[in-house]
């Protein structure tokens, strides 16, 4: 039996569920694996402020592909009460926020079965939302049954529905812990990624915002497509009073 076929038996002691989904790697993994498995399944989206609108429509269009029952769940900063400030907890702050809204669905959903996609390998690094994962009892098959990055990659980039899909993360990530977390600050960082992916050609985009200068970082094998767009990129940040500068080692971490 392989690794896929090991979480679908896991999945399979449910007769309901809602998976916690926001059409990343693992998440994706897992919605596959619950619509072969559990008869009554659905996937929740939890919209935040710090969700970029390239990722909310991804979601939908992979949970379409794949065929699992989606909904959206809308979360303010009134909803998320910390997170706004930015400080050290802000991670653990938003998943228990996220989490409590995917469980509250579920009790309205007749089912009391949650899932994230905390995997294997996260285990050993810094996750708050993992805290948040075990406080709010969510199920993690994929930590359970140790089922890593490299099967997950691999099972999901040999799907048709993955073409396209890129690791977005949080855009409060790209905002110094500490620096309070703005509306304008968020929406400067996803059009300034936009604008790095379509002049660029890359696919993997980090833009660090620090107010009036930031740093532009991909990943190491799209490097060389980023220099060559590098004056052009520098002469738009020139025009908007902002000092860019790129990560000339690649960001590793996507």
């Amino acid at each position: 039996m392989n690794r896929f076929e090991e979480v679908c038996e896991f999945l399979r002691k449910m007769d309901s569920a809602v998976l916690a989904f926001s059409g990343g790697f693992d998440s994706s993994y897992l919605a596959e694996a619950c619509v072969r498995s559990i008869e009554d399944v659905t996937a929740v989206f939890v919209d935040t402020p710090m969700v970029s609108r390239k990722q909310r429509v991804e979601a939908e269009r992979i949970a379409g592909s794949i065929g699992i029952p989606f909904m959206v769940a809308e979360l303010g900063w009134k909803d998320m009460p910390g997170v706004e400030a930015n400080g050290a907890d802000r991670c653990y702050r938003c998943k228990r926020a996220i989490y409590s809204t995917v469980r509250t669905l579920a009790v309205e959903l007749g089912t009391g079965n949650c899932i994230c996609g905390d995997n294997y390998d996260d285990l050993p690094q810094d996750r708050p939302g993992h805290k948040a994962a075990v406080e709010l009892f969510f199920f993690r098959p994929l930590e359970s049954l140790k089922v890593g990055r490299k099967e997950i990659v691999g099972h999901v980039t040999s799907k048709d529905w993955s073409k396209g899909l890129v690791k977005d993360t949080c855009l409060s990530t790209r905002i110094p812990c500490g620096t309070v977390i703005t509306d304008a600050a968020l929406r400067e960082v996803e059009e300034w990624e936009a604008l790095v992916r379509k002049t660029a050609g890359v696919e993997q985009v980090r833009f660090r915002y620090y107010g009036d200068s930031a740093l532009v970082q991909t990943s190491p094998e799209e490097l060389e497509l980023l220099r060559r767009a590098w004056g052009r990129l520098k002469e738009m940040a020139d025009e908007k009073g902002i000092s860019l500068e790129f990560d000339p080692e690649g960001y590793k971490g996507f």
